[in-house]
């Protein structure tokens, strides 16, 4: 009982604390640290409480690793890594259709939701015919059109990330940390390939959700054919 109490908890917390900080995230890009400590600090809390030791250094150990394989790949940010290790203090385990250690569950919903954006993105440049007119490898290209899409200069905010540098040279890892105003003020250019920055705390939060209401949709895939 003790322990089913401590789970509803904990489920509840991430689900808040992930919840505002996708609302920042999409709002500003800019998320306070409260919600993940929070997190990390109830997770310890409710681990006094159903003694899950084993599984909240198993999971937190996990957690670490991925963080660290994504944020050396620059496809995670510094708030994204906090949220992901906080959710696996929080919730170390959950039963279900899930991985013994659930944030892998988590992760792999997460990754499934990436994929459907690229899928997403290039069919739209597909169907727009946008196409990129300077003279790069077919793999870069290919790659350009899987993340990116062509916007004005002028039209860009904080939520666009360029593939492009001001002379028009393409990145495709771009910059989270980039002042978009002075890069405005210094390129020239008209139109460059931008990426959208995708909020991952808010596909996080999906990934999360869609665990606990339906499971690891990766996992329930690769049990469906074998």
């Amino acid at each position: 009982m003790i322990g089913e109490v401590a789970a509803v908890i904990g489920e509840v917390v991430a689900v808040l604390c992930l919840g505002y900080g996708s609302y920042k995230d999409i709002g500003t890009r800019e998320i306070p640290d409260a919600p993940w400590l929070i997190m990390g600090v109830t997770g310890v809390a409710l681990r006094l409480v159903d003694h899950q030791w084993k599984a909240l250094f198993v999971s937190a150990g996990i957690a670490v690793i991925l963080g660290a394989i994504l944020a050396f790949s620059q496809l995670f940010g510094g708030a994204d890594i906090k949220a992901f290790v906080a959710l696996s203090l929080l919730i170390p385990v959950y039963s279900g259709n899930v991985f013994p250690v659930f944030i892998v569950s988590v992760f792999n919903n997460l990754a499934l939701i990436k994929v459907m954006e690229v899928v997403a993105v290039f069919s739209y440049n597909m169907v727009r015919g946008h196409r990129f007119q300077g003279d790069i490898p077919l793999w870069k290209r290919i790659s350009l059109y899987v993340t990116g899409f062509p916007r004005s200069v002028e039209k860009m905010d904080y939520r666009f990330l360029p593939l492009q540098d001001t002379q028009g040279e393409v990145h495709l890892l771009p910059d989270i940390d980039i002042d978009i105003e002075k890069f405005k003020e210094e390129c020239d250019l008209k139109e460059i390939w931008v990426t959208y920055g995708s909020p991952l705390i808010v596909y996080l939060t999906i990934g999360l959700v869609i665990a606990l209401l339906g499971g690891d949709i990766l996992l329930s895939m690769v049990l469906h054919f074998v």
